[in-house]
């Protein structure tokens, strides 16, 4: 859903609410783009790579499927940023949990791609268990 809003002495603007959180997209990077920079992450580590590659295309089709409107992406232009990045990140963050052992990997994801600036969210758990 797309908000209207008046900040004292500027021009109208247009935020989006992101459907996972409700939290309006202030960053809007589409899954897309981010999908790509965490596949050249996983260039890092190959043998990872190819057993995570299908389940980072498969939740990037997921919420292509899920997603009816976004806004424009700041990276590629196209009006695909529907998920804040924080929520798409969640998302990477429990697959790449659930099927990595490698706790060290896991931390540099994490190091790299935290959209969890307020530590209010996954980053608590995330440090419960000495990924971070």
């Amino acid at each position: 859903m797309i908000k209207q809003f008046l900040s004292p002495g500027l021009e109208r603007e247009n935020l989006y609410d992101c459907p996972s959180c409700s939290e309006a997209i202030t960053n809007p990077i589409c899954h897309e783009c981010l999908g790509r920079e965490v596949e050249k992450w996983l260039g890092f580590y190959p043998s990872i790579k190819k057993r995570m590659l299908p389940k980072l295309k498969g939740f990037i089709k997921q919420v292509n499927n899920e997603t009816l409107e976004g806004i424009n992406c700041i990276s590629c232009g196209k009006k695909k940023a529907a998920l804040c990045p924080y929520c798409f990140m969640e998302g990477i963050f429990h697959i790449l949990n659930k099927s990595i052992q490698n706790k060290n990997i896991v931390g540099d994801f994490l190091t790299i791609f935290n959209f969890d600036a307020e530590h209010k969210g996954y980053i608590q758990e995330v440090q419960e268990q000495g990924l971070y």
